[in-house]
């Protein structure tokens, strides 16, 4: 046996120690942004799946702020044609909500497909998308949907989900939610059967002028997801040609998207067949 940092207690020489750490646990958002502009530093605490993990590769948290009991954070809401999502829903939580599956139906589906049931039941939006990490599938579904991240406590209030790989490791505040436009929305699917190599989520939307816009989002387990859009001048998703605006498309993804799984050119085939049969199940869609 060993004694741990601090006089923290004896430990088995062969488990590691975490030295001790305060911990706060809000009950109400404004103390929970107060706590966060006290520690800047602080880390935030959501479902810990992911916190846990990152203990496991070397951090250290000093200062540690629970978000389990801000109840605030955990609302899902339809207003307007926004669909509003709180930070601590989890993944359980919103691929069953009533309002999710009643007014975006694809996103509850893309949702409950994602992690294990264990993950689901305990992980979070907010600690899905802050972990900013490649192999989390939640920056892909919300990206193509043009998600909004919400924060308080922050120098920023507003950032798109598509923004997490243009920041620093830091938090930007505590990010109480995301928004989806939902009025323009024609159609969303996301494909997973390529999984690791590649996933695509596809919105199609209505433009307020004239025309259709498809935003694919590519994945993968080991690469940032890279944002993809064309605008075409159609009026319904069945004037659209699949498997040419799949190409256009798959063009658009860099060089950068290659790795050990595969070139960037084979990952560029791999968007252009999934973008090109979710563009298909879409034009079905419509039609019915």
């Amino acid at each position: 046996m060993r004694g741990q940092n601090l006089g923290a207690g004896l430990i088995a020489q062969n488990q590691s120690a975490l030295p001790p750490f305060i911990l706060y646990r809000p009950t109400s958002l404004p103390e929970a942004v107060d706590l966060n502009e006290q520690h800047p530093e602080a880390v935030m605490a959501a479902g810990c799946s992911d916190l846990v993990a990152q203990i496991r590769e070397g951090c250290e948290p000093e200062v540690v702020i629970s978000l389990q009991h801000v109840n605030e954070l955990r609302s899902i809401t339809h207003e307007d044609g926004v669909l509003g999502i709180g930070s601590m829903v989890t993944h359980h939580a919103g691929s069953t909500s009533p309002d999710i599956r009643a007014f975006m139906p694809a996103l509850a589906t893309a949702w409950g497909s994602i992690a294990t049931v264990r993950i689901r039941y305990r992980g979070t939006l907010g600690g899905n998308l802050m972990a900013r990490r490649f192999r989390y599938e939640l920056p892909v579904i919300l990206s193509a949907l043009n998600g909004q991240m919400h924060f308080q406590a922050s120098d920023v209030t507003t950032l798109p989900v598509s923004s997490l790989w243009d920041r620093d490791a830091r938090s930007p505040g505590i990010l109480t939610g995301v928004t989806v436009e939902t009025g323009s929305l024609l159609w969303y699917g996301y494909e997973r059967s390529m999984r690791p190599v590649s996933t695509v989520a596809l919105a199609v939307r209505r433009q307020a002028g004239a025309g259709i816009t498809v935003t694919a989002v590519c994945g993968s387990e080991y690469r940032q997801p890279f944002v993809l859009s064309h605008t075409a001048a159609a009026t319904a998703i069945s004037d659209l040609d699949p498997v040419a605006v799949g190409a256009v498309l798959a063009s658009q993804l860099p060089d950068a998207a290659g790795d050990f799984t595969g070139t960037a050119e084979y990952r560029r085939h791999l968007v252009g067949v999934l973008s090109s049969r979710l563009l298909a199940r879409a034009a079905g869609y419509q039609q019915k």
